[in-house]
């Protein structure tokens, strides 16, 4: 008896710690982002990819707002050396604004979410860059975004930033939005590797299948004794 009910604990142990290491939704190592000015990205849980990238860099510049990474700058933060993004100043003219937006694919917020990214400088002094992130609603209009913070992107080195977001319910979804902005002139290069978002179910949907299974082994017994 006691074996049994050992048995079903230690399951239910199993199905706690798997829960505990969090569902991943979006995995992004940027290997092979830019293709011919177009954009391709790796599937994510969700299926094919679906991220948007959005000029609004005013007025716009010699160059697309995010493009694959280039060694040449710095590596990346983890992976081959390109494979990041990179967001420069020459997306808008000399005297212009930035607002270079990189959007991920939609993702549920139905229970506690956790997003992360790394991010990082160029190597000048001369210049800092900005990034603001936060969540846009699903079907990825920025004007609905809701920030979450904006953070000059350390110079010269890889850092890494996360935030959780708390369970909006059943049905509930959203995207990350990501932003190079600030004045032309007082910008360089910004870039971003590493991005996951992730999920943990809340801990009732667990205890609900540990009671299940506890059920489940009491009615087998009721059984096996008749």
């Amino acid at each position: 008896m006691f074996k049994k009910v050992c048995l079903v604990a230690a399951v239910f142990g199993a199905m706690a710690s798997a829960h505990a290491e969090q569902y991943t939704l979006i995995n992004e190592g940027f290997d092979t982002t830019v293709v011919n000015g177009g954009t391709v990205l790796a599937p994510d849980r969700l299926g094919a990819a679906d991220w948007r990238f959005i000029n609004l860099n005013s007025p716009s510049g010699a160059v697309p707002g995010w493009t694959q990474g280039l060694e040449s700058n710095f590596p990346a933060q983890a992976g081959a050396g390109e494979s990041f993004l990179q967001a420069r100043w020459a997306a808008g003219p000399d005297g212009g604004s930035l607002g270079s937006w990189l959007i991920t694919s939609a993702f549920s917020t139905a229970f506690d979410t956790q997003v992360s990214f790394w991010a990082r400088g160029g190597v000048d002094g001369n210049y800092a860059d900005d990034l603001t992130y936060g969540l846009v609603d699903a079907a990825g209009d920025l004007a609905s975004l809701l920030p979450v913070a904006t953070i000059t992107a350390t110079l010269g080195e890889w850092s890494r930033y996360t935030f959780t977001i708390a369970g909006q319910g059943t049905g509930s979804s959203a995207r990350f939005a990501l932003g190079h902005v600030g004045a032309v002139d007082t910008s360089d290069i910004a870039a971003v590797d590493s991005l996951v978002v992730a999920q943990v179910p809340e801990p009732s949907s667990w205890a609900l299948a540990g009671v299940s299974l506890l059920g489940l082994m009491a009615a087998r017994r009721r059984r096996a004794a008749r």
